[in-house]
């Protein structure tokens, strides 16, 4: 991490936007900081050098994201190559980035990217329908516009049935010739749907760490929960009913475990910035203090009847 930036700046920089935002994460995390903002919420990881998000924890980003329904986001300053434009939206692993400078105008202004980088440039969202008619209120035939800005009739065909991106240097060209607003910013919330199946695959593909982890997360699935296994994350899975509208972010650990106060007040605070219901299971009995979460034995979990039982105690703690 360079330092211009920091995960303590971006933090700042929230809490300064109106987020309730939760850090001190676990470093080999494959978020940084949990961020929310009404029902805005943000899963972000803060890399000076971008290219350094590692497949598995981009992968696991997208997955926790769009189950957790946030968006999952790259803050950073530069690729191995070159220094992040402005404006710009980057991708990295499948997850959406940008620099700071864009960031800040995000989270300021409203402001969303309006490029996207890909192989071969930089590529611009046409607004179809803006297209269409101004080209027609300018008395203008697709050969006609397709003439004047230097690409062929289909391609103006395509941007304006928003089936094709441009180029940014045509995209200027059009806007200059009709005079007119026809780009479209890059909309964040949609940018994780084409790699859904490929979550999928990911949960399918877990297997479990140790014994207690898969007594207890057995126990869960007995219950009726559907276990999705976190294993670059500052928790260990998230249960959820079978459509995944109730969602409990979990943790699990031995009573013995030194660190398990501390693993239970990260979870406290990033569940409750991203407003879910957490839990943690240990192997046995232990009491913790000051902690809005609930704290179960392995034994008391396998005793329960049936998931509302267990929605009810959390509802009750949370």
């Amino acid at each position: 991490m360079s330092s211009s930036l920091s995960i303590e700046k971006v933090g700042r920089l929230l809490q300064r936007a109106g987020f309730q935002v939760a850090n001190n994460l676990p470093s080999k995390s494959c978020f940084d900081l949990v961020a929310r903002k009404k029902d805005f919420l943000i899963l972000l990881k803060v890399l000076a050098n971008v290219d350094g998000l590692k497949d598995d924890q981009g992968r696991e980003l997208r997955m926790l994201a769009r189950l957790m329904s946030a968006i999952p986001l790259v803050v950073g300053e530069r690729t191995r190559r070159s220094e992040m434009l402005d404006g710009v939206i980057y991708g990295r692993c499948g997850v959406p980035t940008i620099n700071f400078s864009t960031f800040k105008r995000f989270v300021l202004e409203d402001a969303r990217p309006i490029a996207l980088a890909r192989r071969g440039g930089l590529y611009i969202k046409i607004n179809g329908e803006a297209l269409r008619r101004a080209r027609e209120e300018r008395g203008l035939s697709l050969g006609d516009l397709a003439e004047k800005v230097g690409v062929s009739r289909k391609a103006i065909y395509e941007y304006e049935r928003n089936e094709m991106d441009a180029t940014l240097e045509t995209a200027l060209k059009i806007e200059e010739e009709l005079d007119a607003d026809i780009i479209t910013p890059v909309d964040l919330n949609e940018w994780h749907l084409i790699y859904e199946q490929e979550e999928e695959e990911e949960v399918r593909a877990q297997e479990w760490e140790d014994e207690l982890e898969r007594e207890i997360f057995e126990a869960l699935s007995d219950l009726g929960f559907k276990v999705i296994l976190a294993r670059r994350a500052p928790f260990d899975a998230l249960a959820a009913d079978q459509k995944e509208e109730r969602l409990v972010v979990t943790g699990v650990g031995r009573a013995c475990d030194r660190t398990i106060e501390r693993k239970i007040m990260v979870l406290d605070r990033l569940s409750w910035v991203a407003q879910k219901m957490a839990m943690f299971v240990t192997d046995k009995e232990k009491k913790i203090k000051r902690t809005r979460v609930p704290v179960f034995s392995k034994e008391e979990i396998e005793a329960m009847e049936g998931p509302e039982e267990l929605i009810m105690k959390l509802q009750e703690s949370n």
